[in-house]
């Protein structure tokens, strides 16, 4: 692996012309590449400014620092086992390999692998009204140090839960999910000095039945994910290592992540790689996008990028929107956000895929505040509530916010709603003052106006939504002198307009012959014999 200093546009086109993977690409400043040593002469011979960052035989010695699929197995156990209370250890489901040899290939006999997730809450067992974070990593398999950081942030919060009262009442207080290893199967062609450039998982791309210690074999779990899967950023070469796979969701790695998120209501959560020591949030499918919360997300990757140490010693981690590291298509921050809207962030480490082992401890230490920053969030300038039906039932509605969801020119994502269990909401904001609309089809708009956050309290806002009409069963209806009065209940959140129709059931029109008098309203009775009547709920101003 080197790294090119202002590189031009004739090494740039040698690089597209040699296929050759690029890792990190700054216009006119920086061109990491990937490259052997056939290529290297060329460098060599043509007196590019180049660094040799890592050979085959260094990351082969170094990756003697980090855990293999057996040490976190047996770690992962033993925290279960030590802290039953607020631990519960599970499996997503098999790996790629492990179902080719349950299927019968022998083959794959050495990847018996599943990709574990522990969930860490004062109530591990039961699905809380909490908000959810995740903390993801290994999802390229050689980019070890994400899980040495990954595991180093789950061992500080198991380990001082009960004694340091911010830890306590994180875990108290919310559902924290943990998934060190998204892909154990490329991971044992890394620690195991099969492939140590290996990125992907292990698809058997060439249909051969045997695990191929080179790129022929696998998918870039991080180019599968099914938000604007394609081509950009990404390849449809098999043998390519950033391969999206044949379809998107290709890949049972990515599903589970992906399940796992649909089932709870994540906010936030941090995905690791390497390398970089940059903290990016979305958008990054393509130049030129950007996210309707990037003001939010910026202040949030400054804050967190800030507290952790460059490698070198000089500076800190660079926050920036991924757009501006790498575009490229199908990747789970992208599908978190624009999908989901979660704070989907990526944290790349250190200056090099696998650092050498000196540097492990401390690249953990370095990027444990930033995660508890995160993990934080919530507990400020966040709007919550829950939203329930006229029967107090949880619904799923959409919450918009004014001052972010109508700016211009930004890229369509889906809206924020509320999950389906308890029909909760996050709304992670800077502090100001807000209008909120709440909307579910078939039912009245509601709109609250200054809505205040703060950095020193969650704002708590529950709403009621109620169907948009309200049916003549609904209204008390009597005649006097020439006017048909209409009497119903008056609802705080509302404002009405009255329908009326010749028909029972159709045909019903705005009518605007009427004036409000208090909770009442009465209409001057029609020639043409109108006396069927509904009102819809608009939202009160």
């Amino acid at each position: 692996m080197v790294s090119i200093k202002n590189p031009d546009n004739r090494i740039i086109k040698w690089v597209e012309d040699q296929n050759i993977e690029i890792t990190i690409f700054q216009k006119n400043e920086l061109l990491d590449i990937i490259i052997n040593e056939k290529q290297l002469a060329y460098l060599q011979r043509n007196r590019y400014d180049f660094t040799i960052l890592s050979t085959e035989e260094e990351r082969l010695r170094d990756i003697a620092g980090y855990r293999n699929y057996l040490d976190l197995t047996t770690e992962l156990n033993e925290i279960a086992t030590d802290y039953p209370n607020i631990t519960q250890l599970t499996s997503l489901g098999n790996s790629t390999c492990y179902d080719y040899y349950l299927s019968g290939n022998s083959n794959y006999s050495d990847f018996p692998h599943q990709v574990w997730c522990l969930k860490l809450s004062d109530n591990p067992e039961t699905n809380e009204d909490e908000p959810n974070i995740f903390f993801a990593a290994e999802i390229h398999a050689r980019e070890p140090i994400s899980l040495e950081v990954d595991m180093y942030i789950l061992n500080y919060l198991v380990s001082n839960y009960g004694f340091i009262d911010s830890v306590t009442a994180w875990i108290d207080s919310t559902q924290i999910w943990f998934i060190p290893l998204m892909n154990p199967d490329g991971h044992k062609l890394v620690t195991e000095g099969w492939h140590t450039y290996h990125r992907k998982n292990m698809r058997d791309n060439n249909a051969n039945g045997i695990p191929d210690s080179s790129s022929a074999d696998g998918v870039d779990l991080n180019r599968n994910f099914g938000y604007v899967w394609g081509n950009y950023g990404a390849s449809n070469n098999p043998n390519s290592q950033t391969y999206h796979g044949p379809y998107e969701w290709s890949e049972q790695e990515s599903v589970f992540a992906r399940d796992l998120i649909y089932s709870h209501k994540f906010y936030a959560g941090i995905t690791y790689h390497s390398y970089g020591q940059y903290v990016l949030y979305p958008l990054g499918h393509l130049p030129g996008v950007c996210s309707y919360d990037h003001l939010i997300m910026d202040e949030l990757a400054v804050d967190m990028a800030t507290t952790i140490p460059r490698i070198s010693g000089v500076g800190y981690y660079t926050p920036m929107q991924a757009v501006d590291f790498c575009s490229c298509q199908g990747t789970m921050g992208d599908w978190g956000y624009a999908e989901q809207r979660i704070f989907s962030f990526t944290i790349e480490l250190a200056t090099t895929f696998i650092p050498p082992e000196s540097q492990v401890d401390q690249i953990c230490e370095d990027n444990l505040q930033a995660a508890l920053i995160m993990l934080d969030r919530v507990n400020h300038s966040t709007a919550t509530g829950l939203i329930t039906d006229e029967n107090n039932e949880p619904i799923i509605a959409e919450i918009y916010v004014t001052e972010i969801d109508s700016i211009g020119g930004m890229t369509s994502v889906e809206p924020v709603r509320s999950d389906s269990t308890f029909g909760r909401f996050y709304r992670l904001l800077l502090p100001g003052n807000y209008t909120f609309t709440f909307h579910k089809d078939n039912y009245a708009n509601i709109i609250k106006s200054n809505i205040i956050t703060s950095e020193n309290f969650v704002t708590e806002l529950n709403i009621c939504l109620k169907p948009e009409f309200i049916n003549s069963q609904n209204i008390d209806i009597f005649i006097e002198d020439s006017f048909i009065h209409l009497q119903w209940e008056d609802e705080a959140d509302y404002d009405y307009e009255i329908y009326s129709s010749i028909n029972p059931y159709t045909d019903f029109e705005l009518n605007t012959s009427g004036e409000f008098i208090g909770n009442s309203h009465w209409k001057e009775a029609l020639l043409d014999n109108r006396k069927f009547f509904m009102l819809k709920r608009i939202p009160a101003e």
